[in-house]
């Protein structure tokens, strides 16, 4: 499943293009694959998008509206709160949705499969979104577990996807003092497990979890009961590098991510342990062992991170 590097690089790409379209047709080709009603959205003019966690969010306003973009989304977001006009499309690619962009040239995002080098639309094309430049959006999904869903703007912070959400890691108001209180309501979890708990800190995955404990020098099997401050400051400051890095390096893995102009992740280039086990820590050269906690492959080095008990 992308995490929130992933996302972000999507978010930027689809920035760059549809931002100011209109939405002239929706084309709904599985039910199960958008909720809500998609009249509420054709006709209407993309004002922005953004993301919270690994779900992107593309508000729509009225072509007519005369909305400009604002540099504060706090500011944007009490303009369009609680106006029955202006929508928000949810997106989430769950582990095999795609985001394709064609207007001349194809953008891709998500998880990579053949045919998203083929002609589009094709049998795993789930939704299709027309602009008013003759551009179109293709949402597929091979598995269909993803979606797209139109919600009502001022109620998107309460949808039942996002409100249980834990705090943005790289927004400003996200601290080693926060994550600490989130992660010790699981006080005998394994670090790593608790640091996926999309409740504790949003949209930090399997990838990212493991290159943070690394960061931090923490086992990643050590409890969260077992850290003291100054673990927890290293555990904080260990998930924004790696966050920032997947950005930096424009996605995360080779296998499974194509990026929003069509270019593929390369931070697994850069990952200190993440998918090298067997392979010498960047750091000491120990090799990088492999083992299984809470059902997902999870990395480390034997020799810079500590601390476990068994």
């Amino acid at each position: 499943m992308p995490e929130l590097p992933e996302v972000e690089t999507i978010k930027l790409g689809l920035q760059k293009k549809i931002v100011g379209l209109k939405i002239t047709k929706i084309q709904i080709n599985s039910a199960k694959s958008f909720i809500g009603n998609p009249n509420l959205v054709e006709g209407k003019k993309v004002l922005n998008i953004w993301r919270k966690a690994k779900y992107l969010g593309v508000d729509v306003v009225p072509a007519n509206a005369g909305i400009q973009l604002k540099k504060s989304r706090s500011e944007l977001d009490s303009r369009l709160r609680g106006n029955d006009n202006f929508v928000t499309l949810l997106f989430h690619l769950k582990m095999t949705g795609q985001l394709i962009y064609e207007d001349g040239q194809r953008l891709v995002g998500g998880h990579p499969t053949p045919d998203m080098v083929g002609k589009m639309p094709n049998a795993h094309t789930r939704i299709i979104f027309s602009f008013s430049d003759g551009s179109h959006l293709y949402f597929n999904d091979q598995r269909k577990f993803g979606w797209v869903k139109a919600v009502d703007r001022g109620q998107v912070t309460v949808d039942s996807s996002l409100k249980n959400l834990g705090p943005e890691p790289l927004e400003r108001g996200f601290t080693w003092q926060i994550l600490k209180q989130n992660l010790l309501r699981h006080k005998s979890m394994p670090v790593k497990v608790a640091t996926m708990d999309q409740t504790v800190v949003s949209g930090v995955g399997n990838i990212y979890s493991n290159e943070a404990c690394f960061s931090a020098g923490l086992d990643p099997r050590v409890r969260v009961r077992d850290l003291n401050d100054e673990q927890f400051k290293k555990l904080y400051k260990g998930i924004i590098k790696s966050l920032k890095d997947g950005i930096k390096y424009g996605g995360s893995t080779r296998a499974h991510f194509v990026d929003a102009e069509g270019h593929k992740g390369y931070f697994l280039d850069y990952a200190y342990v993440y998918g090298r086990d067997k392979h010498p820590c960047k750091i000491c050269g120990t090799k990088i062992k492999k083992i299984q906690l809470g059902g997902r492959g999870t990395y480390l080095c034997p020799n810079c991170q500590k601390g476990y008990n068994s």
